[in-house]
């Protein structure tokens, strides 16, 4: 694959100018030409190409497959700024299909698409490059010895979805081909890489129709890795923005209700997270004024789920609390700031502290 890289970005920077012509074939007069040639060549090169065309198109016709292919790459290796160079390519590629043979098909459609983009149809050179790489992904097998059908190979599928996103960045094509990369790394379990996918479509494609889609995906991905309320929540933080983002951009879209309640999800786990850390302060250090800020906080992420419910009955017990020992906020940010002599009295306690009561 390498190799077939650099060879078509070779080609691409010295024969980017290469237009193709508009071709016909009858087996009677072989192929036809509405343009000069102006490739460069000599009369005497010209009909040796346009004779290896003929050859190779009459093989084709008559079944004889291998040697219409040794023809086409014939012209194609020898004489790439031919305008019969691109034909011979996509000749290539339907023998390919014919022979099931769908990698090598796949290579002579990225070939056309990226040194001769004015080959025919751009859009459906990249359709056939598409239709090549979802094969990949959900039902083609290489035969194992030639009988038994192998595994789906996921890697390649992802490597041919990329390209069509390298040489086509503007095509519909695109983000179907960012969403299938995303699809194939979540059945792989590879949520790190999903997310780089999904992000990469809602922000290179904001308009396509699969951006509601991919906000959802994301939003659901992050929510997923969420591993409960004791746990960082950077996760749960990112659900809630992606379904706060979907809400927003897309209040008629079919899956609203889908995202609503993603979102109460979410911040109902947000809240919870938010009422356990204020258990802490509140039983563990009697920090009545850090419990009350983390309690507050989980009633305002979420008003109506029951961690709300929790996080209120916890206020009114720290009210009765402070209430029966006359407290009337020890909170730190309540507190006077200790004075000059104070701290240079702790500074010359912490000074005369012995280490291990010995030093």
């Amino acid at each position: 694959m390498t190799r077939i890289f650099t060879f078509l970005v070779a080609i691409a920077l010295s024969f980017s100018g290469v237009h193709a012509a508009n071709l016909t074939w009858d087996p009677i007069n072989g192929y036809q030409s509405d343009e000069v040639e102006l490739s460069g060549l000599l009369p005497q090169e010209i009909q040796r190409v346009l004779d290896w065309m003929n050859a190779g198109r009459k093989a084709e016709e008559n079944g004889r497959l291998k040697k219409a292919l040794r023809r086409y790459k014939r012209v194609n290796n020898k004489y790439p700024k031919s305008q019969y160079a691109p034909e011979a390519l996509y000749r290539t590629s339907q023998i390919r299909l014919r022979q099931n043979k769908i990698d090598h098909a796949f290579d002579a459609f990225e070939l056309i698409a990226y040194v001769y983009p004015s080959y025919g149809s751009f859009n459906d050179t990249i359709g056939e490059m598409y239709k090549i790489a979802v094969r990949r992904q959900e039902s083609y097998r290489e035969k194992i010895f030639g009988i038994f059908p192998g595994f789906l190979n996921y890697d390649r599928a992802i490597r041919y979805f990329e390209r069509i996103v390298v040489i086509a960045p503007y095509s519909d094509y695109a983000p179907l081909s960012l969403m299938n990369v995303a699809q194939i790394w979540s059945k792989r379990k590879n949520d790190t890489m999903a997310i780089y996918s999904l992000d990469r479509l809602i922000t290179n494609y904001p308009r396509s129709f699969l951006t509601p889609d991919a906000y959802i995906q994301l939003a659901n991905t992050h929510a997923n890795l969420v591993r409960g309320p004791f746990y960082d929540q950077s996760n749960t933080e990112d659900a809630i923005t992606f379904f706060e983002d979907f809400l927003i951009q897309f209040p008629a879209n079919n899956r609203v209700d889908e995202a609503e309640d993603g979102l109460y999800e979410t911040q109902n786990v947000m809240a919870l997270s938010k009422v356990k850390i204020g258990d802490f302060y509140f039983h563990k250090r009697a920090n009545f004024h850090a419990a009350k800020v983390l309690y507050n906080e989980a009633i305002t992420i979420a008003p109506k789920s029951g961690s709300a419910e929790m996080a209120r009955v916890k206020l009114d017990m720290i009210s009765a609390k402070e209430e029966k020992l006359g407290i009337v906020d020890e909170g730190e940010a309540e507190r006077e700031a200790p004075t000059v002599e104070e701290m240079e009295k702790k500074a010359e306690k912490r000074a005369k502290r012995k280490v291990l009561g010995i030093f």
